[in-house]
């Protein structure tokens, strides 16, 4: 059991769900490190949903026996080369979702791709006194996080009563 392709999914899944948590209490918190506690939370959250993303395209891999399983970068699958090359529903659903502006899995990419990035040079160009670090770039929320698990987990048990025999 411990070898099988969807431990991964559901592993990723449960720490995304307590990444989650955590971050949406340190936000609620009035700790002196709430933010940087917040922060450390989100990336963990984003970490293990684009983990359990990309677990499910594994899983649906698995599952057709494509030679997808050694996929190591969502974006790199859900292209519509590849999902010409592999057709099947669940493949062109997630490929479509992650090319749809706006869904809960594009928002998964570009929290991971944010996540990914080198940091950025801070812009002295205003005339504050007060030098920050802050980024202009809106961040991912904690809500959309949860959105976003709630979705893939759905997908995930779509996918698997799809995939049972009866």
């Amino acid at each position: 059991m411990a070898n099988e392709v969807y431990t991964r999914t559901n592993q990723a899944l449960y720490f995304a769900r307590r990444a989650i948590e955590s971050w949406q209490q340190a936000e609620q918190s009035d700790a002196i490190d709430a933010l940087t506690q917040a922060q450390y939370h989100r990336e963990h959250a984003v970490f293990h949903l684009y983990r359990g993303v990309l677990a499910l395209i594994h899983e649906v891999a698995d599952r057709y026996r494509w030679p997808l399983v050694d996929a190591r970068q969502v974006e790199s699958v859900l292209v519509p080369a590849v999902v010409s090359r592999f057709p099947g529903p669940e493949l062109a659903e997630l490929t479509e979702l992650a090319d749809s502006a706006g869904t809960w899995l594009a928002g998964v990419i570009a929290a991971w791709q944010r996540l990914q990035a080198p940091p950025q040079p801070i812009d002295n160009s205003t005339n504050s006194l007060i030098a920050t670090s802050a980024t202009p770039v809106t961040e991912w929320t904690s809500v959309q996080a949860e959105e976003a698990l709630q979705e893939v987990s759905r997908r995930v048990r779509a996918y698997r009563d799809g995939m049972q025999e009866w």
